[in-house]
């Protein structure tokens, strides 16, 4: 169970404006995506490494892609970069990862933005447990440029952010949190503020009983995946159960929410194909009613 007890104390961010109706500027044009664990596209770039794409150009998503990297034991991969900035957060395991010749080690749910064009290597120390991190990035294909690395030359420390360097080391247990909704806490890991040069923006939310968030929609593609426990996603009037990292893809327009509905904390990764982490709030029933939010509207085959 993921718990935050010793954790920075989180900051209230100020009440949005709540509209009747989103923006016709917005009107989707594509349907949400749920998907379940196995059901995305598999990829192997490199031996002893498996991907797993579960939001990303098969099912449509739009300047973004996450997924799940599996990394077998004493498993390192090549240098390697991509032209886009690639999030990887801890899910199973401990990561080391060298970037341009600065190695860091990274526990459970530790977090590590790496910009684009940046040469990393990443390696599962253990010899006999997998690694698997979650990973997204701010395009629909993920495509892997075998890249050249420095001689390692130095060791960062545990509690090292990287920032100084380029890359972003986000550590779970002091990252600065805040309170996004009653109950609601939420971890920033990367977005065009903390990076400039950032195309997206993402994070870390932990539900507790009974937390939600508001009927919202967004100018850009979003991922979700729920780490920790079941939440309950409402996308206008359309009602999903998701858990054991199910992960949905939610278009540009589309009005949703998520609730923790359970007696137990829940806990998601979320990622924006946009750099700032910006929303529309909406009123509640163009999320719980049909026809509210778009009224007359057929969904799309």
């Amino acid at each position: 169970m993921i718990t935050t007890p010793s954790h920075p104390a989180p900051v209230t961010k100020s009440t949005e404006q709540v509209h009747s109706h989103p923006p016709e500027r917005m009107k989707p044009r594509r349907n949400e995506v749920m998907n379940t664990l196995g059901s995305g596209v598999i990829t192997e770039p490199f031996p002893g490494v498996r991907e797993e794409w579960v939001v990303g150009s098969h099912n449509h998503a739009r300047n973004l892609s996450s997924g799940f990297v599996t990394i077998s034991p004493g498993i390192q991969t090549p240098g390697h970069c991509h032209f886009v900035g690639k999030s990887l957060t801890v899910l199973s395991g401990k990561l080391s990862i060298n970037v341009e010749s600065r190695l860091y080690n990274l526990d459970y749910m530790d977090n590590i933005v790496i910009p684009k064009g940046r040469a990393h290597q990443l390696r599962n120390n253990s010899n006999t447990e997998l690694l698997v991190l979650h990973v997204a990035m701010s395009i629909a294909t993920c495509i892997h440029s075998i890249a050249t690395l420095p001689q390692l030359a130095e060791v960062a420390p545990s509690t090292s952010t990287g920032i100084d360097r380029g890359e972003r080391i986000n550590r779970y247990e002091t990252a600065p949190r805040y309170e996004a909704c009653p109950n609601v806490t939420f971890i920033d890991y990367f977005n065009r503020n903390l990076m400039p040069d950032i195309d997206m923006s993402g994070g870390y939310g932990l539900f507790q009983p009974g937390g939600r968030l508001p009927a919202h929609l967004h100018d850009f593609d979003e991922s979700i995946c729920i780490i920790e426990g079941e939440a309950t996603c409402l996308v206008e009037s359309r009602r999903y159960v998701m858990a054991d990292c199910n992960t949905a893809l939610q278009p540009r327009g589309r009005v949703h929410y998520f609730i923790n509905n359970t007696e137990k904390p829940m806990a998601m990764l979320w990622v924006y194909a946009g750099g700032l982490p910006q929303r529309v709030v909406v009123d509640e029933r163009c999320a719980t009613e049909p026809n509210i939010a778009w009224p007359n509207e057929r969904l799309f085959s």
